[in-house]
């Protein structure tokens, strides 16, 4: 055996020192021999049936090496590349689960928007700084209507979508994404399966990340919600429903102020087709629907911030809104009631300027009408289909994050009590209203201690 061995280990060192092209030819060589017709005179089949069996053995052997050789040869490419790919992507990515959610979002076309949020931790393990430039959604599939990635600011909490991951850093990265359609079950979790490309076009996939709802989940419907949805119980109940409350603000028309006023809510309704809900904007508003400080972001294990500090707060102003207030301010006291009078009632969904409520609405709490304002936008204007409403409550959740230091403390009780019971979503206002109350105190019991040390 040991004879045998090494009798034969020179011969497959010999074999596999070959080249693919020489197996590849040698086995050529022998099924020419065995099919190759008689040509110039020479008849090969004599040989080919006293060593035809040879040539056979020769033929398949060589035809079995170069497979195995070329399937060697095309696995270690395949590794080195992989190899070489893995060298080239100097990211790593690790999606923080806990801070990962979507929501189903309904537009005003009765389509629907899928919006995704997901916190990952992006880590660079080379000594140059580099930049993610793309980010798509690979599963499910759908097309996207906005997708970035934004990273903090070396030395700074605010994210940006054109900072870096530094060199041998690791900072956490916030994916949005914006996709088209219903991705899956309302208020219940979807698997996804992103691509991140960086500046120098190497992508990253992150595979089956589960992201939670923070909607509620739909319950299947019971059978007197099957009854109520039939069109004969519509029928009856169109035929039997009350009419709905009229709306209890008339007003003088013919004022050229008024047709002034007008003008100024035409204006704001092009600024709001420019910058609106679909971009997060509120019009000519120098704030938008996301008025917390750091855009809303928090640290993990940190509570989140709801009101600005006084030195980095800023009042929520609007050219636009500067006009109306000093056409109000010219008026005569019953030309001012009448203004006021016609503003309030552009608060119903019927109002060709319900798309921009939040204007009416802010102008009415500049002139003291806060109230009158918000109990007739719950009564007329809540339920709208381009979200009139719920950019009003935006719009008061922003002034209150912005403006708490200047707002009277007692009209946060009249606010709490218009709203109460609306299912609304307020934009964490009752929330900044009770941080704002509690402020409030503090600053008031604050004299008080100083005097009494």
């Amino acid at each position: 055996m040991t004879d045998t061995t090494s009798a034969i280990a020179p011969i497959l060192t010999a074999l596999r020192s070959l080249p693919l092209w020489i197996l590849a030819g040698l086995a050529l060589t022998g099924y020419a021999v065995l099919f190759v017709p008689p040509f110039g005179g020479i008849d090969p089949e004599a040989f080919r049936r006293e060593w035809g069996i040879w040539i056979w053995i020769e033929a398949i052997a060589f035809s079995i090496l170069a497979i195995a050789r070329g399937a060697e040869a095309g696995v270690g490419a395949y590794i080195a590349s992989k190899q070489a790919t893995a060298a080239r992507r100097v990211l790593r990515f690790i999606p923080l689960s806990r801070q990962c959610w979507w929501h189903l979002a309904k537009q005003k076309d009765n389509s629907y928007i899928s919006q995704m949020s997901l916190d990952v931790q992006a880590s660079n393990t080379s000594d140059r700084p580099v930049q993610i430039v793309r980010v798509q959604l690979v599963r499910p599939k759908a097309k996207l209507a906005h997708a970035d990635a934004s990273l903090p600011m070396a030395g700074s909490p605010y994210h940006s979508s054109r900072h870096p991951v530094p060199p041998h850093g690791t900072v956490p990265a916030r994916v949005h994404l914006m996709a088209r359609g219903v991705l899956g079950a309302k208020g219940k979790p979807i698997k996804i399966t992103i691509k991140i490309t960086d500046q120098y076009a190497e992508e990253y996939r992150l595979k089956r990340i589960i992201v939670s709802s923070h909607d509620q989940p739909e319950q299947p419907p019971t059978l007197a919600e099957r009854l109520r949805r039939s069109r004969v119980y519509k029928a009856l109940r169109r035929e039997a429903q009350p009419m709905p409350p009229a709306m209890p603000w008339t007003f003088s028309t013919g004022p050229g102020y008024l047709e002034m006023c007008q003008s100024i809510l035409d204006e704001e309704r092009r600024a709001y087709a420019a910058r609106g809900r679909i971009r997060g904007g509120l019009g000519s508003l120098n704030v938008t629907l996301q008025s917390e400080p750091n855009a809303g972001w928090t640290t993990e294990g940190e509570i989140p911030q709801l009101l600005w500090s006084q030195d980095k707060a800023k009042p929520v102003v609007s050219p636009n809104l500067d006009r109306l207030l000093r056409v109000h301010a010219t008026l005569s006291p019953e030309d001012r009631d009448n203004l006021e009078r016609y503003l309030l009632s552009r608060l119903c969904k019927e109002s060709p300027f319900a798309d921009v409520a939040y204007f009416v609405f802010l102008a009415l709490h500049r002139v003291g009408r806060t109230i009158d304002a918000l109990k007739t936008a719950r009564t007329h204007l809540a339920g709208d289909a381009v979200f009139g409403y719920s950019d009003l409550l935006g719009t008061l959740s922003a002034v209150v994050s912005h403006e708490h230091f200047s707002i009277d403390p007692n009209l946060y009780p009249l606010i709490l009590g218009a709203l109460e019971g609306d299912a609304e979503h307020d934009f964490r206002l009752r929330q900044k209203i009770n941080t704002a109350r509690l402020e409030h105190l503090d600053r008031a019991a604050a004299p008080r201690d100083s005097s009494a040390g």
